[in-house]
């Protein structure tokens, strides 16, 4: 009887794991920027097709966001990197609250650097638009945009 359970179990798993992996996966909806030959996501190209934008926007989002990511890359290193830190000094019995909490602030300034580098590359961004298009960003669908979460521009 135990085999005919373990033999059962077996064909289930197998039958899970081959419909888990027979499923395409779609590059547009991680945001991954191997999703197109351009380096810009199926995703990144669906949200400008919804705002009309003509080929010189295009090409000008294209670079605001390229520079972005080139320019915060370092940043987003060191975050991790200090995330790591404070995680490790966390977990040591031996180290005291001033240092941790020091590490915490010096992770928390990391952040503000690298959201307000967003916010310099979004403005960048939104002076591309027109009026009419900067009025379609507050109607697009939820995650309709890397750049907006949620309904809204923020």
């Amino acid at each position: 009887m135990k085999k005919l359970y373990a033999v059962l179990l077996a064909a289930v798993l197998i039958a899970i794991g081959t419909a888990v992996y027979a499923v395409p996966s779609d590059p547009g909806q991680t945001g991954s920027p191997e999703g197109r030959p351009d380096g810009r996501s199926m995703h990144h190209h669906s949200f400008l097709g919804r705002l009309d934008l003509s080929q010189e926007q295009k090409e000008r989002m294209h670079e605001v966001w390229s520079h972005y990511h080139s320019d915060v890359h370092d940043l987003r290193y060191a975050v991790m990197e200090k995330r790591l830190e404070v995680r490790k000094l966390f977990t040591d019995p031996k180290v005291d609250q001033a240092a941790l909490l020091s590490k915490e602030k010096e992770l928390s300034r990391l952040r503000q650097k690298l959201e307000e580098r967003r916010t310099q590359a979004m403005l960048e961004w939104r002076s591309i638009l027109t009026p009419e298009q900067i009025q379609k960003l507050d109607v697009m669908p939820r995650g309709a945009s890397g750049m907006y979460r949620g309904r809204g521009m923020m």
